[in-house]
C-alpha cells in the first residue's frame, strides 16, 4: 500500500511538472508607446542612457528569459522623427557588429508573417563557435511617430515556433 502512494504522489508530480508551460505568453504594452508586444515570461523594465541619433537618449528596454531565450523590446523617443531611418539603421548595424557574427549566417529579410511596422528593418545573425560560446539572435527595428523600436529574440538557437510567436505578434495600438 506504502509503495502504491509513493508511486502514486510521484506520478503526480511528474504530470504537474510536465503540465507547466515552457513558455507562459502575455500582452504586453511597451511603455506608454502605442505598440505592444507579446512575451513568454514576465518581463523586466530597465532605463539606460544610449547614444542615439548623435546624442544621449533614455532607452527602456522590457526583456524576459525563458527556455534559455531572452526576449526583449526596446524603445527611445527622438526629438525629431526625420532622424529615425538614420537612427535604425545605426541601431541595427551596432548590433549586429556586437554580436560579431559569422557573415555566413547574416540576413536582412524578415521573418515571415509580421504586422505592417512603419521603417521596418531586419536581422538575423549567429556567432560561430570561435567566438564561443554560440548566440543566434534575431531582430526587428522600426518606428512610430517619434519612437524608435527594437525587438529581439536571442539564445544558443532560436526554434522557428519561439519566432513565429513573438515576432507577428508585434503590433501597434
Amino acid at each position: 500500500m506504502r509503495s502504491r502512494s509513493i508511486v502514486f504522489v510521484a506520478t503526480l508530480a511528474w504530470l504537474l511538472t510536465a503540465c507547466a508551460p515552457t513558455f507562459n505568453w502575455r500582452d504586453v504594452p511597451i511603455g506608454d508607446t502605442a505598440v505592444t508586444a507579446l512575451f513568454p515570461c514576465k518581463p523586466e523594465s530597465v532605463i539606460r542612457t544610449f547614444a542615439l541619433a548623435d546624442t544621449d537618449q533614455q532607452m527602456a528596454m522590457r526583456s524576459c528569459d525563458a527556455n534559455g531565450l531572452t526576449f526583449a523590446v526596446a524603445h527611445a523617443h527622438l526629438a525629431d522623427p526625420a532622424q529615425a531611418p538614420a537612427v535604425l539603421t545605426r541601431w541595427r548595424e551596432t548590433t549586429l557588429a556586437g554580436l560579431r557574427a559569422d557573415p555566413a549566417t547574416v540576413s536582412r529579410e524578415p521573418p515571415q508573417g509580421l504586422p505592417v511596422l512603419p521603417q521596418l528593418l531586419a536581422l538575423r545573425a549567429a556567432r560561430g563557435p570561435e567566438n564561443a560560446p554560440p548566440l543566434a539572435l534575431q531582430g526587428l527595428w522600426f518606428a512610430h511617430g517619434a519612437d524608435v523600436f527594437a525587438a529581439f529574440v536571442m539564445g544558443p538557437t532560436l526554434p522557428p515556433g519561439v519566432r513565429e510567436s513573438f515576432f507577428p505578434a508585434l503590433r501597434l495600438r
